[in-house]
């Protein structure tokens, strides 16, 4: 789970660099009493909820109230920061942003292109840092402890039984989630590709290469459209999470094939497209690539499904061949 801002977060950093906010007489009082006493009606229906042993309720109200204070204190911690831009404090507001990006705060976004921060967020040193706090903290969220039960990486390891000597591309590879196990998994003789858009991400895989004392990895920078591979050259290509973000999949797929030695084949692990679901991590619905879908557009690059597998709790899992 993302980290969350509190209300007391935004406050201290408005006292720690000096801002009063101002306080309108009428209006403002009517809008507290009534934001209290909705939060004091959901507080007690969520304790009403727990007291009653009906806990999918439960975790339902406390959701709700989560997001509703995060969206408030979001606002809260934005406000202190354009206030400090507006007074021109320029090395205030870096600061203060610096603290709510070491607490966790994740809306990148806003405050790269939100215009009351242009103090600050044209500055290629600002923007640098705001960039390593997301790669920072995405993989934070791939190296979450809580992965491997949704992930299960030791089944589908065993069920993709590598062996020694084979030759195999981690497309998306991430933080080296599969990475690792993978070149394990070929020993010296074999070689791993580990694919990524993100140099920030190939530079952590190869500290924890480095950390394991292992040799068979090369490391790609590819591009969005293009995975950089040897023509004929891999034995299996492994995307884990990874399809969903390739806006053209048959064309990719195509690249994907012309890599693949004879007998190849192709791995695709992904978040099943399922638009009700509350799935902390899954990509939003409007990203989400039905299995349908999928295997059309690989069908179009000339592979065809010859293994599937279901013990993935979120993520259908598929190999291709062509």
């Amino acid at each position: 789970m993302q980290a969350k801002w509190c209300g007391r977060c935004a406050l201290a950093l408005a006292v720690m660099v000096g801002i009063e906010f101002p306080v309108s007489e009428g209006s403002s009082a009517g809008v507290g009493q009534a934001e209290e006493s909705s939060r004091a009606a959901a507080a007690a229906e969520l304790d009403a909820a727990l007291a009653e042993g009906q806990l999918e309720r439960a975790l339902e109200l406390a959701e709700e109230i989560a997001a509703a204070e995060q969206d408030e204190y979001f606002e809260a911690l934005v406000r202190v920061v354009a206030i400090l831009c507006r007074q021109g404090k320029k090395e205030e507001a870096v600061a203060a942003v610096r603290a709510a990006l070491d607490a966790g705060f994740w809306n990148f976004r806003r405050l790269l292109e939100d215009p009351s921060l242009t103090l600050i967020n044209r500055d290629d040193g600002f923007r640098a840092m705001v960039r390593t706090a997301r790669t920072r903290q995405y993989i934070q969220m791939l190296e979450r402890d809580s992965r491997d039960e949704m992930q299960k990486p030791e089944e589908v390891m065993a069920s993709l039984a590598f062996r020694p000597g084979e030759r195999v591309a981690d497309v998306g590879a991430g933080s080296g989630y599969f990475t690792i196990p993978i070149a394990k998994a070929v020993g010296s003789e074999g070689k791993v590709w580990a694919v990524d858009i993100q140099q920030a991400m190939l530079d952590f895989i190869a500290d924890r290469l480095s950390g394991e004392g292992l040799r068979n990895v090369e490391l790609v920078l590819a591009e969005p459209d293009d995975p950089r591979l040897p023509a004929r050259g891999v034995d299996t290509i492994l995307m884990v999470d990874t399809m969903h973000y390739v806006k053209q999949r048959a064309a990719y797929g195509a690249k994907l094939s012309a890599a693949l030695a004879p007998d190849g084949r192709l791995v695709i692990i992904d978040f099943r497209y399922d638009p009700d679901a509350k799935r902390e991590f899954a990509p939003p619905p409007e990203q989400q690539v039905p299995r349908e879908a999928l295997d059309a557009d690989l069908a179009a690059a000339g592979f065809r499904v010859v293994k599937s597998f279901d013990f993935l709790p979120e993520q259908y899992f598929v190999v291709y061949q062509k």
